[in-house]
C-alpha cells in the first residue's frame, strides 16, 4: 500500500508506532510490550492486536521467524508526521499551512521559546535561495 493510500493512526497505534521507531530494528510484541507496559497497563493480546493492525493498514511489515512474528516499520516517524499534519490541515485549515499557522500564533499557546525558535526558522527559510 503506497504513503498517499494508508489510512491514519488511531492514538494507541502512534504509541506503539513511536516504541517500535526507537528500537530501529525489528521487533516483537513481547519486546513493545515491555518496553511500554513493563507494570502490564495492557494487555499482551491487546499489544498483539493492534501491531497486526498496523501491519494490515501498511504501516508494519510482519515477518514469520519459526513461531514468532517480528515487526519493522515500513513508514519513517518524519513520513507519518507529514501526513497526519497534511490531514489535520486539510480537515480543520481548509488545506492552508498559512492558516495553521496563524492560528498557533494567535491562540496565546506557544511559549517566548517557541515563537523565537519559529522567527529563527522564517529567517532561515528566507535567507535561503
Amino acid at each position: 500500500m503506497n504513503a498517499k493510500r494508508r489510512k491514519k493512526l488511531a492514538e494507541a497505534e502512534w504509541e506503539l508506532m513511536q516504541a517500535i521507531w526507537q528500537f530501529s530494528r525489528p521487533v516483537t510484541v513481547r519486546e513493545v510490550h515491555d518496553r511500554l507496559y513493563p507494570n502490564g497497563e495492557k494487555a499482551y493480546t491487546t499489544v498483539q492486536t493492534t501491531m497486526n493492525v498496523l501491519a494490515d493498514k501498511g504501516f508494519l511489515k510482519r515477518e514469520k521467524h519459526g513461531p514468532v512474528n517480528f515487526y519493522s516499520p515500513l513508514i519513517s516517524r518524519d513520513e507519518a508526521l507529514k501526513l497526519e499534519t497534511r490531514s489535520l490541515v486539510a480537515r480543520i485549515f481548509d488545506g492552508s499551512f498559512g492558516a495553521l499557522a496563524t492560528y498557533l500564533i494567535e491562540s496565546g499557546q506557544l511559549s517566548e521559546n517557541d515563537l523565537e525558535e519559529i522567527r529563527k526558522l522564517v529567517e532561515n527559510s528566507e535567507q535561503k535561495p
